[in-house]
């Protein structure tokens, strides 16, 4: 941590990378060191419109000790390995969603961030909102009584209607891409 700000490494500079990074921006207590993709072109094209180094690889970012935490903005199915690879080198870690395939390497990595004595999140923080924390206040009160069964929601757009490119979208399923909103 530099002049009490959060430095803060990026890995997968795709599609929803901007966001963070415009996002970064605004906030006083972080400060965005560098990025890191597979495609260097991708990355080089973002360092230079926020001002960051690009790093070689994933290696060389999380050996780099100005980086407290890495935000993880890679494929799904390589959200596992990369998170571990980030947890090894003792640097904090928020994930874009989902945190990995199945329970057994999630277990994995929670159990490692503890251990490490390290943050771990992921995204999506939709349990942060209001509805969601009156929900799970009013649960754990017992106001609503035994839960036997949830109902939930997801109302947008088909993703061709406004996604530039959806095919990598479709790999995933429905459940993966937006049905983890409800389930968190």
């Amino acid at each position: 941590m530099t002049d009490n700000k959060i430095a803060i490494g990026i890995v997968g500079c795709g599609n929803i990378a901007e966001t963070y990074l415009e996002q970064i921006t605004n906030y006083n207590n972080v400060h965005l060191v560098g990025l890191t993709d597979i495609v260097s072109e991708r990355a080089q094209e973002l360092a230079a419109i926020y001002n960051c180094v690009v790093y070689p690889d994933l290696g060389t970012m999380v050996a780099d000790e100005k980086i407290d935490l890495v935000v993880n903005l890679t494929i799904h199915h390589v959200h596992a390995e990369i998170i571990e690879q980030i947890l090894q080198a003792n640097k904090h870690v928020y994930t874009e969603k989902p945190l990995a395939m199945n329970y057994k390497d999630a277990k994995r990595l929670v159990d490692l961030a503890e251990k490490k004595n390290l943050r771990l999140s992921s995204a999506p923080i939709t349990y942060m909102g209001e509805a969601q924390q009156t929900a799970a206040q009013q649960i754990a009160a017992g106001i609503l009584g035994k839960i036997r069964l949830v109902y939930a929601e997801i109302n947008h757009d088909r993703i061709e209607t406004w996604h530039p490119n959806p095919i990598p979208f479709f790999d995933v399923g429905v459940l993966w891409d937006v049905g983890i909103y409800a389930l968190t």
